[in-house]
């Protein structure tokens, strides 16, 4: 498809002049990827102040979910991948003011023997390994880590002496530059203004998380990991690569983490049941048995072991929410310390995340109502007590609604 577009222009005067773009397919598509990426804050608020969000969503819907299993057959033993998203930009580009591609991460459980602890003979272990590339998003360098040197400009935030430099410029209102932008910033000892900036997706931080919450959240029983009591057990390693960032990555991969899990079937082994030693039975292959001297020696010596899948608890389910701060418009409604409330918006975007500047919620909810970890990161992410209510109530909903989709016939 070609499109046809005509360009004029007026009243030049000394290299500035007005100009006009007539496009048949998609007439001003540009001009909001400029504003956007030029004015992100001023381009999210233009929504937000209509209590709407870019991609159409309401502050308090997440993006459609898909969950596929069962896709790396070949050299995995259980593999998941997560889409957030995404699905109108597929055939179809009817809306034009949101340039989102969805976020994508996969999953793949590997499996290893190793040598259980002493304090915990019959138990297993799970390992978690987070990984990006460039391929992921253009902040991405080689080494999987993503930087905001290239974006951290057009958000007018100052940085080390540049803080004092903003002060001198500032209108007393928190506003820097003119530009009429509300930025979150606080004051320092010396006086300076302390202004926040977008925060890079920290790697090792979330492979940590999810670590630590599959470990708490009884979602594996451990036990069910050793082969051989005190001598061998399974070590699961779970690799999670990110294949696409447009926001709320953590709740991507721990969910994706869940449904490789919940994929996952233990291989037929046999078991030296004298030294611990395993091998891995492949489905061609016979058992132990014939008509030779010493068979029945070697059974007593050797045990086979079936294959299974894994007996499954709650489903950690996470939930993430950005916190923004208000609009500062009249109509906003104050609470009953005469401060306007902060915008919550969940699984935001990648937009949505900058402009947060670090400041999130993270819930991890199950079907039993229990709250299995709660993350708050971010100096402007206070909360009251009806508010953690409010959130925790809206996590134990995505706890019901996303467990069918990770666990599905079990």
């Amino acid at each position: 498809m070609t499109s046809k577009t005509k360009l004029s222009s007026a009243h030049l005067n000394e290299g500035q002049g007005e100009y006009t773009i007539q496009n048949e397919t998609s007439g001003q598509e540009w001009i909001l990827d400029a504003y956007r990426s030029l004015e992100p804050r001023n381009y999210l608020k233009e929504f937000t102040s209509q209590n709407v969000r870019p991609c159409g969503r309401p502050f308090h819907t997440s993006r459609p979910i898909t969950i596929l299993t069962s896709f790396l057959k070949r050299n995995s033993r259980g593999s998941a991948m997560v889409t957030l998203g995404g699905s109108d930009k597929i055939g179809n580009t009817d809306d034009s003011t949101s340039s989102s591609s969805g976020t994508t991460v996969i999953a793949a459980c590997t499996l290893l023997v190793g040598h259980p602890g002493n304090a915990t003979p019959t138990h297993g272990d799970i390992d978690v390994l987070v990984t990006a590339s460039p391929l992921s998003g253009p902040r991405f360098d080689i080494m999987g880590r993503e930087s905001v040197d290239s974006v951290a400009a057009f958000y007018n935030y100052p940085h080390g002496s540049n803080a004092r430099a903003a002060t001198e410029n500032d209108n007393g209102n928190g506003n820097h530059g003119g530009h009429g932008q509300n930025y979150n910033c606080n004051n320092n000892e010396d006086g300076t203004r302390n202004y926040d900036a977008p925060h890079p997706l920290d790697i090792k931080q979330l492979e940590s998380w999810i670590r630590r919450t599959l470990r708490s959240s009884r979602y594996i029983d451990p036990t069910e990991l050793g082969i051989e009591p005190g001598k061998s057990a399974w070590r699961v390693r779970i690799s999670i690569h990110v294949v696409n960032h447009d926001g709320n990555v953590w709740d991507a991969a721990l969910l994706s983490a869940c449904a490789a899990l919940a994929d996952l079937k233990l291989p037929v082994v046999e078991v030296n049941r004298k030294d611990g030693n395993v091998r891995i039975v492949d489905g061609a292959e016979g058992g132990i048995g014939g008509d030779d001297n010493g068979v029945e020696a070697e059974k007593k010596k050797v045990q086979r072991r079936e294959g299974r899948s894994l007996t499954l608890g709650p489903v950690p389910v996470p939930l993430t929410i950005a916190i923004l701060p208000s609009n500062n418009n009249s109509n906003d409604k104050a609470n009953k310390n005469g401060k306007s409330n902060p915008i919550f918006l969940v699984d935001p975007t990648h937009l949505e995340e900058d402009v947060a500047c670090g400041n999130f919620v993270t819930l991890v909810c199950n079907t039993d109502d229990e709250i299995v970890d709660f993350n708050k990161k971010g100096s402007g992410s206070r909360l009251s007590l009806n508010r953690i209510s409010a959130l925790a109530s809206m996590g134990f909903g995505r706890a019901k609604e996303l467990e069918p989709l990770i666990v599905k016939d079990r």
